[in-house]
């Protein structure tokens, strides 16, 4: 039996302190968005281009009225620059959206996130440092790039699961490799000369960020990121193990774009508690 006042697993519920606490992080990050010449956006609820973001079982699907396929909003980012680039036509770089996505079985997600067109990573990760900051939040900030991972499996006959492991035991028989997996500090970076140089190059990208940034970070060059769009440098905010935000670089039309959002319901549980 379903009672009337049952809630599908992975629904959220509001009420006195986290409905206000959902409110107060809400109009924070509104105002650090139009303080920094942001413009918002609502995209709906439906789209059909989901794939270009998400892979199918992540999604909630439907059927429009021509039989066509759609999907709930899964994701944001790809359906704000698409229809800012393709719809609006507008000539502003800058866009912020608060919404909530939703994952297949029935998963609702509530983010608060930001693109930028032609945006630059280190200003993308100042930005939300800064509303960390406003929100009384001090959360650890980890660097990875997507293009190393995807590399050492080309260069190594190393398998998806050890490399989600982090297996040292099969790292550890190649050298670079090995060291690779033990670089977590800025100091690990300055020498490279022992990687082949597709690793070299990328690893040396992640080394150019952060001498843009004064902000402590913690280098994870083999972190296992299963994405459809981030292709370079990403990053991740969070707090004894819990994720308050993600963030990094994509392409749309051969055009690069930097973004993140911010978990709210994950902010939530951190400042309440």
């Amino acid at each position: 039996m379903i009672y009337s006042h049952d809630i599908p697993n992975g629904g959220n519920l509001y009420f006195g302190k986290t409905a206000k606490l959902k409110r107060e992080i809400e109009n924070v990050s509104a105002e650090v968005f139009e303080n920094n010449f942001f413009n918002e956006i609502v995209t709906p609820f439906f789209s059909y281009h989901q794939l270009e973001a998400l892979k199918d079982k992540e999604l909630i699907k439907l059927r429009d009225v021509k039989n066509r396929n759609m999907a709930l909003r899964g994701d944001s980012s790809i359906d704000v620059i698409r229809l800012v680039l393709k719809r609006l036509k507008s000539d502003s770089k800058k866009w912020f959206y608060i919404q909530p996505v939703f994952r297949y079985p029935s998963i609702e997600i509530n983010q608060i996130g930001c693109e930028m067109i032609n945006g630059k990573l280190d200003e993308t990760i100042k930005l939300n440092k800064l509303l960390m900051d406003k929100l009384s939040l001090s959360p650890v900030l980890q660097i990875s790039n997507i293009k190393i991972v995807k590399l050492v499996k080309e260069l190594t006959n190393i398998s998806d699961e050890d490399l989600k492991k982090e297996n040292l035991e099969v790292f550890s028989k190649i050298d670079w490799l090995k060291k690779l997996a033990y670089i977590n500090k800025k100091e690990d970076l300055e020498d490279l000369s022992i990687y082949p140089e597709p690793i070299k190059n990328e690893l040396q990208k992640i080394k150019e960020l952060i001498s843009n940034l004064t902000i402590d970070v913690v280098i994870s060059p083999l972190f296992y990121a299963d994405f459809n769009y981030y292709n370079g440098v990403f990053y991740r905010f969070f707090t004894d193990n819990t994720l308050l935000s993600m963030g990094g670089e994509y392409e749309v039309n051969h055009i690069k774009i930097t973004g993140f959002s911010i978990y709210t319901d994950n902010v939530i549980e951190i400042k309440g508690q």
